[in-house]
């Protein structure tokens, strides 16, 4: 399954992002699996239109992204849906069986309703990755992510992205500019000048998330990278040479 990676900022608008293309994939026939982070409560994801069946939170490690845990937390949790499944499945067979047992003591048959239909298994999995420092250092994301979409809002101050290191600014696929109701005209229009000056072959796209404005761009975006697999077989090439640096950079000098 590819995995959609929203990083970016505490409070920068990251869940209301993920609520949005968790409604908008579902829309184009695709089943997402929500990985929240960062808090215990699945009220606020449930709110934003995510159906519990297919949600998840994973509690990251103080300072740490949601990753290195990651595998096993969204395999827990399509194995959990594929037990759901398999009950169901039981159970309609016992109810074919009772009903039988019905009719022939003129009893009536129970319904098939009343038995919650099978549910269709996760085909892309939705990840919300919390803020590490300034939310843009964490190269692990990178890894992780089949597309990156690293999120940023309108009235950020500039030096924190004129600054070096931001990786997940630097390698994201695409770059979402939030709460421009929020932000006076003047500093969105200087921020997004700024990220189009220093990223001028991404897709930065400015959004009003909590009303829906522009959301249909980001997701058209995220749609032609999953439906792209040499972009997709280029993403894994540069996964792995940064695993590779990453380890090379772990192994100590000999002496």
């Amino acid at each position: 399954m590819k995995k959609i990676v929203i990083c970016g900022r505490n409070d920068s608008g990251k869940s209301t992002i993920l609520g949005e293309l968790y409604r908008g994939l579902k829309s184009r026939e695709y089943q997402p699996l929500a990985v929240g982070s960062g808090i215990q409560d699945e009220k606020p994801y449930i709110l934003k239109g995510i159906d519990v069946t297919y949600l998840t939170i994973a509690i990251p490690e103080p300072g740490r992204d949601v990753v290195s845990d990651l595998e096993r937390v969204i395999s827990d949790h399509i194995n959990k849906i594929k037990e759901k499944n398999r009950l169901i499945q039981h159970a309609r067979r016992a109810l074919d069986e009772l009903n039988k047992v019905r009719s022939v003591l003129e009893l009536g048959n129970l319904s098939q309703r009343d038995i919650p239909a099978i549910a269709a298994l996760p085909d892309v999995v939705l990840i919300e990755a919390v803020g590490i420092n300034d939310g843009y250092k964490a190269p692990e994301c990178r890894q992780l992510a089949d597309i990156l979409l690293a999120v940023i809002p309108a009235g950020v101050k500039s030096e924190i992205i004129m600054e070096q290191g931001n990786i997940l600014l630097d390698e994201a696929d695409i770059i979402v500019v939030t709460k421009i109701d929020e932000t006076p005209r003047d500093v969105a229009s200087t921020t997004i000048k700024l990220l189009r000056r220093i990223y001028r072959h991404k897709p930065i796209i400015s959004v009003v998330a909590t009303q829906g404005i522009h959301l249909d761009l980001v997701l058209d975006e995220v749609v032609r990278r999953l439906h792209e697999p040499g972009y997709l077989l280029e993403q894994g090439q540069q996964k792995s040479q940064m695993l590779k640096v990453t380890s090379q950079s772990n192994v100590s000098p000999p002496a």
